[in-house]
């Protein structure tokens, strides 16, 4: 059963069309990547397929039913959606920002119950942030306050992750950390989809890569397919040599 289904999608922004009749299926439990140069659309379908853009044609469908039927708080207990940047103005503690996550659950002016905040506790483990629970959020690392980003999506207990870029800005480890906790993730059953530059760790860590150019869909397939020296050279236009990691035989990028 797909997860999350996008038909034939269109978007522009005021007279500039940025997708361009998309169809686009992610099964339950898959880990999707979606990839391509600056300005291909990539960004603008992951806010379509969680509901924050309203497509100007087509539909996208959450476990075969149509996204204009869920309210926000269903919606939300359907996705959790991990965007690009996130700004505190407020300096809140960690504990509390993931429990920001239970709002698809509480009604207005309710507090929080004893689920909610084992749901938290749970939520900070899986992200492997539990040790940053009494911290303000303004003295983590960039990479640590990723992680209660996560953690704070994980607390909708949503059926379906959707991250934009996750491991930008982030040094070595802690790309090693995020791309970790969203392979363990999966492994437990949660369908994944992220955006990522990084076509080495794309191809490390996700099952399928789509490659958008243009706003359309160039090609798809698993890592093996898609990372290819002319696929590449024709959608970036730079040349590269293509080997194989010497452990895992999936497909790395050399420039020059």
């Amino acid at each position: 059963m797909n997860a999350i289904e996008a038909r034939n999608i269109r978007f522009s922004y005021n007279t500039r069309e940025v997708i361009k009749d998309v169809s686009l299926a992610v099964a339950q439990g898959e880990f999707v990547g979606i990839i391509g140069p600056n300005g291909a659309g990539k960004s603008t379908m992951l806010r379509i397929l969680c509901g924050i853009l309203r497509p100007k044609l087509g539909a996208t469908f959450i476990f075969g039913n149509n996204i204009t039927s869920f309210n926000p708080r269903n919606l939300a207990q359907q996705i959790g959606f991990v965007p690009q940047e996130t700004h505190f103005s407020l300096n809140y503690m960690v504990e509390d920002i993931v429990l920001m996550g239970r709002y698809p659950y509480l009604h207005a002016f309710q507090k929080e119950g004893k689920k909610d905040f084992e749901v938290m506790e749970r939520a900070l483990q899986s992200a492997e942030v539990f040790e940053f629970k009494n911290r303000t959020i303004n003295s983590l690392s960039s990479g640590e306050r990723q992680g209660v980003v996560i953690a704070r999506a994980l607390a909708q207990e949503p059926k379906i992750l959707i991250l934009d870029e996750p491991t930008s800005h982030l040094d070595l480890h802690h790309q090693f950390t995020i791309m970790e906790l969203l392979k363990k993730l999966n492994g437990q059953g949660l369908s994944i989809i992220i955006v990522n530059h990084d076509l080495n760790l794309a191809s490390l860590y996700c099952q399928r890569l789509v490659l958008m150019h243009y706003g359309e869909i160039y090609s798809q397939g698993t890592p093996q397919l898609i990372i290819d020296e002319k696929i590449l050279k024709a959608v970036y236009g730079t040349e590269v040599k293509i080997i194989s990691h010497p452990n895992k035989k999936i497909p790395q990028i050399l420039l020059g």
